[in-house]
């Protein structure tokens, strides 16, 4: 009895929750809007989620609120002459149900331009400015981007002549008759900062408990520290070098927080002072992942940033999968911080790794037969930013191959470049990002007395262009086309690396097994003396690639749902030899949809390939395991 009285007492509470739920149902609706979207709309708007639980009261005093949001992004791209308006309406739903409708009717008008720009500073420290250079004073759409671009522009450039504190404010002046908007920028540069002495401290981060005690001091020799900055004593503070030395020192990646602030003196001179907040300097990782050709496995990683207070790292991996295990041990350091370069906007990070690597793979033109390689490697990186979007790597790879009982020494170097203008790196959804790479290498016989070259020495050349634009709603477009070519003959453990095929290729084909090829036939005699024939296929040693993939992204837009996309891909890759004349070209293609599921900066992809034939469209074609790919991050 007393179990039926519970379950009665609980479906009670559930039915009067549920009518709570539904106490005042409303629906908005917009009309005459052409610019944005109404999923650009509804973001700006920003209803909360317990809106429904509302009094009618609330509620409309919260969509009033929002008006006043979503007037203030379409004046944002210039959108002055915009008229709003909202529309509540009282719908009958039952008798004793009443829904309430938003409809907010939108006259968007004619966008305004720029007219001009001026900048207006006292005469003792004016400087001159080109107002032509400025964003402002070109004749295009109004955006508040483009000022606050302005702004910044005019506060580097007196902070580069030493005045550190300059302020800059703007007043916009509307023409409502020609549509026209001018801009005058009011500069407060205060005085130049001339160097004195420079002072540092360090502190270690707090556990968000211990907040209000006193920080213990951090790792970073202090003394060292004060040494990396440049500008000696009397010298005027060029801002340009004030803020790169900030930048520089985030850069290593060590400090959650770097201030630098300057005092003014009795004698005109003003002391720097460096406070930075270091991360914890050590950190451990283990996890589970999935490779396409080393299957399933786990990963164990640790290493320590501030060895000796100097930056030194010192770190550790091992990886254990199904057909691969690697150990490796690792050293890196902002080698060069760079401070003296000033063109240089980011530390100039040296870095080192040995590993140990034993696995076993299917080779590209032999998916029945096994290729083990034992490997010792040591690789060196020297990375840096030569802009805020532009990247350099220069990487020398060295290694020791024991592989199917062929020993070989390998020696490769490789300098790549990315010029990067997307606004996320890791989930980009508007931009462009180009990276070149060019490299050299050969190989020696493994003979550790006399090694003999084999072959000759070869280069190559890639590039891979992406490109990322919106297209409506929440519909992202993404378009990726890259090419390579051997210039030089190499042996084929050289050459596969153009081969195509694979998640991160062309889906639904096993990797690499995209190539340029041709058949022979040997000869050879078995244990009974006897001749036999034996097809071989002889793969290019100097590949040439192009491959295009294409992406149309929809992100669910619903807000519990919007770390999950839906994916429909088509890749296409053709691989050629230099020469065409013996080797046979190759081109495969697919087309295909996918899951993608965004984590932090991890990105977990699975797709399927459900076309690989299209000689005829119309036909369907089997299930098949192999046309999966699944990675974790975007294929491009």
């Amino acid at each position: 009895m007393m179990k039926r009285i519970l379950i009665f007492l609980a479906c009670l509470i559930g039915i009067c929750l549920a009518d709570e739920g539904i106490k005042h149902p409303w629906y908005m609706e917009f009309r005459g809007n052409n610019v944005f979207s109404k999923f650009q709309i509804e973001e700006q708007v920003d209803i909360p989620d317990e809106f429904g639980q509302l009094d009618t009261t609330k509620q409309d005093f919260l969509m009033r609120l929002s008006i006043e949001n979503l007037k203030a992004l379409y004046y944002s791209r210039g959108y002055f002459s915009l008229e709003m308006t909202l529309d509540i309406r009282r719908e009958h739903i039952k008798m004793d149900s009443i829904q309430r409708g938003y409809i907010i009717f939108i006259n968007e008008g004619e966008r305004y331009r720029f007219s001009g720009a001026k900048i207006i500073a006292p005469d003792s420290n004016n400087i001159k400015i080109k107002t032509s250079s400025l964003e402002t004073s070109q004749d295009h759409y109004y955006t508040q981007d483009d000022i606050s671009k302005d702004m910044q522009t005019i506060i580097d450039v007196y902070r580069q002549e030493g005045f550190l504190h300059t302020q800059v404010t703007s007043v916009e002046r509307i023409d409502t008759v020609h549509k026209k908007i001018s801009v005058e920028f009011n500069v407060n540069a205060g005085a130049k900062v001339v160097m004195g002495n420079f002072k540092s401290k360090t502190a270690r981060a707090q556990d968000r408990g211990n907040r209000n005690e006193t920080p213990e001091a951090g790792l970073s020799d202090t003394a060292w520290l004060s040494t990396l900055w440049r500008i000696p004593k009397g010298e005027t503070i060029d801002g340009k070098q004030y803020n790169s030395f900030k930048n520089k020192l985030f850069s290593t990646q060590l400090f959650t927080q770097i201030r630098l602030e300057d005092s003014l003196r009795a004698d005109g001179l003003s002391d720097v002072h460096l406070s930075v907040t270091e991360r914890i300097p050590g950190d451990a990782r283990y996890g589970f992942f999935f490779e396409e050709i080393y299957g399933f496995g786990a990963q164990a990683y640790a290493r320590h940033k501030n060895f000796f207070g100097r930056f030194n790292e010192f770190s550790t991996n091992f990886q254990i999968a199904q057909h691969k295990q690697e150990i490796s041990a690792g050293y890196a350091n902002p080698l060069l911080f760079g401070t003296s370069f000033t063109i240089i906007p980011t530390a100039i990070r040296f870095e080192d790794r040995l590993t140990f690597n034993h696995e076993k793979i299917n080779p590209p033109a032999y998916p029945d037969s096994i290729e083990e390689r034992y490997e010792v490697i040591n690789r060196g990186d020297l990375t840096f930013g030569i802009t805020q979007n532009i990247r350099f790597r220069g990487t020398l790879d060295t290694r020791y191959v024991d592989k199917n009982a062929l020993r070989l020494f390998k020696l490769k170097s490789e300098i790549a470049l990315t010029f990067d203008y997307t606004d996320d790196y890791f989930n980009p959804t508007k931009g462009i990002r180009i990276a070149p790479t060019t490299g050299v290498g050969t190989n020696l016989t493994g003979d550790l007395d006399s090694p003999r070259m084999i072959g000759h020495p070869y280069t190559y050349a890639a590039a891979t262009a992406n490109l990322y634009f919106p297209l409506f709603w929440t519909f992202y477009g993404a378009l990726s086309g890259s090419c390579g070519r051997f210039f030089n003959e190499a042996i084929e453990d050289d050459a596969r690396v153009f081969y195509q095929g694979g998640s991160r290729s062309v889906r639904g084909y096993r990797f690499r097994s995209i190539y340029a090829s041709y058949t022979s036939t040997e000869t050879s005699t078995d244990k009974n003396g006897n001749e036999v024939e034996k097809e071989v296929i002889n793969t290019g040693l100097t590949p040439q690639y192009l491959r295009f993939n294409q992406e149309i992204r929809w992100t669910i837009p619903v807000r519990s749902w919007r770390k999950w996309q839906i994916v429909q891909f088509f890749d296409w890759a053709k691989v050629t030899d230099a020469d065409d004349g013996l080797y046979k070209e190759e081109s495969d293609a697919s087309f295909g949809f996918g899951l993608r599921y965004r984590w932090q900066f991890l990105t977990f992809r699975l797709d399927y390939a459900f076309k690989k034939k299209f000689e005829d469209m119309s036909l369907a074609e089997p299930f098949a395991w192999g046309r999966f790919a699944f990675d974790l991050s975007h294929t491009f």
